[in-house]
């Protein structure tokens, strides 16, 4: 089996554009080790995502990357539930689900959000093992956001789009997210 981060993507990427896009864009999937250093997984990763970003509309992009992105943990949706249940509205919601996060945060205005991570350092599973890495597309990071848009559905118990405004992984000192509620 290859490693679990390389087939989502393979499997992203084959669910929403076939197998010869599959092929096309992860040359490599069929001859993958099942371990490889860190700092090869990062290469990889970089060189698919710039394929991406060569042959695919920004759409069919975050398409492919949102598809099989990370869930949320057990306790995580504990926490928000919880939180839900003490919280009378979004507005008290964000001011406690920042604590959470903190020194993160969430804050509304009108009908968007926007959340900040604030950890400084990339906690994607490619990237957080290293010390040093080259920024990546923002394409990469789609997974992540895809993450946030399942998350903040959740919390607002309705559909949400959100829009990546920086992220460490890319070169930024932070991930931040612009979420808007429907």
């Amino acid at each position: 089996m290859a490693i679990f981060k390389f087939y989502q993507i393979y499997r992203s990427i084959k669910e929403e554009l076939g197998e010869d896009m599959a092929v096309k864009l992860f040359p490599e999937y069929s001859t993958l080790p099942d371990k490889m250093p860190p700092e090869e997984q990062a290469q990889l990763g970089k060189a698919i995502m710039d394929r991406m970003d060569e042959l695919l509309d920004n759409d069919t992009i975050a398409r492919v990357r949102r598809k099989h992105c990370c869930n949320l943990s057990k306790r995580q949706i504990a926490e928000i539930n919880e939180l839900k249940g003490k919280c009378k509205d979004i507005d008290e919601f964000c001011i406690e689900y920042s604590k959470l996060l903190s020194p993160g945060y969430v804050k509304k205005d009108g009908d968007h959000l926007t959340v900040s991570f604030g950890w400084n350092k990339c906690v994607c599973g490619m990237f957080r093992k290293l010390d040093e890495y080259e920024p990546v597309s923002k394409t990469w990071c789609e997974c992540c956001n895809g993450h946030v848009i399942k998350t903040f559905s959740m919390i607002c118990d309705k559909t949400v789009s959100s829009e990546m405004q920086e992220a460490v992984a890319c070169g930024g000192k932070d991930c931040i997210f612009q979420i808007s509620l429907l």
